[in-house]
């Protein structure tokens, strides 16, 4: 090959793996940008009273850049998403209470009428945990099940070996196995 096929095939190379890296990376099809980020930052201001963040600010530009893939669930309508950053919200003031605080033992009102968190906290630190943020969590396909295959066929039986021919008489030339004297 000459120099010249040389770099053309290799820029050609180039230029292909650049145009299928680009594309399949960049794509504009975040959904729910927003309510990421609006979920996100009452995250970080009620973690600071769990005792998990230190920096608030820091936290929401951190999540405000991590949102921009959007929510990894289709965004609910806007009601919903008020609803979810409610009680992350509500279990934030009450995480003032205690980080150990039952969410049914709050005094300025639950955070959450459903919830299988134990504390205030676990509200902050898993959302999805209760009624109210459940769409965070992806609802996977379960597929429908397979059908149970049939049972193998037994083996056929072995056909039986065929008898040997007899051999040579030995050295000693006898074939009865006795000796020659």
């Amino acid at each position: 090959m000459s120099v010249l096929s040389t770099i053309s095939c290799a820029l050609l190379s180039a230029v292909t793996a650049f145009t299928l890296v680009s594309a399949a990376g960049c794509g504009t099809d975040a959904k729910g940008v927003d309510d990421c980020r609006d979920i996100e930052q009452a995250r970080c201001a009620a973690a600071k009273n769990c005792g998990t963040v230190k920096d608030v600010a820091e936290c929401q530009d951190y999540y405000r850049d991590q949102c921009l893939h959007g929510l990894a669930v289709s965004p609910p309508s806007s009601s919903v998403i008020q609803a979810c950053v409610g009680t992350i919200n509500a279990a934030g003031v009450c995480a003032l209470e205690g980080t150990d605080t039952a969410p049914t033992d709050c005094t300025k009102g639950s955070p959450s009428a459903a919830t299988t968190a134990s504390t205030v906290c676990e509200i902050v630190t898993n959302p999805e945990q209760t009624s109210e943020c459940a769409f965070l969590t992806p609802v996977t396909d379960a597929g429908v099940g397979g059908t149970g295959g049939a049972g193998g066929s037994g083996g056929t039986g072995g056909t039986g070996g065929s008898a040997g021919a007899s051999g040579a008489a030995g050295s000693s030339g006898s074939s009865d196995g006795g000796s020659s004297d």
